[in-house]
């Protein structure tokens, strides 16, 4: 078996190089930690060098009567408003996508995944309401 003997000398473009990805690493590792712990650099990065900026006009809305009484819910990807008898379902645009008639004055909700169970305080009525 052959012995190779190392000579001991690297060329100086092989320093360089390797100096700039030990620079580059610590300048990323740096910038990750800052964006991750310091909100104001977050925000100042996401503005101005990822080029994020949400305004009142970009964010979905979803109209609520406040005079009514109405049950607000998470239902897997969507959100449900159940208010006088009627359960109106709505997307991430904010976007009515489904209503139903269920007829309870007064419910207890419980959700789990895709489905939701309402059910009406001290009634007879019960109802299971999937997804799909």
């Amino acid at each position: 078996m052959k012995i190779l003997k190392f000579k001991g000398k690297m060329p100086l473009r092989n320093k360089i190089i390797i100096a700039f990805i030990i620079l580059i690493a610590i300048a990323i590792g740096t910038i990750i930690v800052l964006y991750s712990t310091n909100e104001d650099i977050r925000n100042w990065i996401n503005v101005n060098v990822l080029g994020k900026e949400v305004t009142e006009e970009d964010v979905a809305t979803i109209k609520i009567d406040s005079d009514k009484s109405q049950f607000i819910f998470a239902l897997d990807k969507y959100i449900g408003i159940l208010c006088n008898g009627k359960l109106d379902f709505y997307n991430s645009y904010g976007s009515n996508i489904h209503e139903l008639d269920i007829a309870i004055s007064n419910p207890v909700l419980s959700t789990s995944g895709e489905y939701v169970a309402i059910a009406e305080k001290n009634g007879q009525k019960a109802y299971l309401v999937s997804e799909r």
